[in-house]
């Protein structure tokens, strides 16, 4: 069974929409080890940005924090790594959702500045978040 699956993937004119279900749930989340294991994978997610009710950084929230917001800041850090020569200009941000909790069904927007990066974001995070739930 997979970590997460991507149901639909939609692409407006300046972000890309997906439909994500969680077959754990709203309750499903990284944990610890794992959330370990992506921070030296993925070192600069710790210091994303991130509206939160905690109003803390998305590492500091890492470890609890649903594995559709973590597909969220994993896609962004991916299109980041990928457009480096002009991250000074390029802020990319998303917004998570959950559509159903008890079917694990959420809603993640990321914006874009290219719809071919972006999907090549998206394949590398959920490539990188097999296996990490605990």
């Amino acid at each position: 069974m997979s970590l997460l699956a991507v149901e639909r993937i939609a692409f407006e004119r300046d972000r890309m929409v997906l439909l994500v279900r969680v077959p754990g749930g709203a309750q499903a989340h990284l944990g610890p080890d794992a959330a370990a294991r992506l921070r030296e994978a993925r070192p600069f997610l710790a210091g994303h940005a991130c509206l939160n009710a905690e109003g803390a950084p998305f590492g500091a929230i890492l470890e609890r924090t649903s594995l559709p917001h973590v597909l969220e800041h994993l896609v962004i850090d991916f299109q980041a790594e990928a457009t480096a020569d002009h991250r000074s200009a390029t802020t990319f941000v998303g917004t998570t959702e959950w559509l159903n909790e008890r079917e694990g069904l959420a809603r993640v927007a990321v914006n874009f500045t290219d719809d071919l990066i972006a999907l090549a974001a998206l394949k590398a995070a959920c490539a990188l978040m097999e296996g990490m739930v605990e």
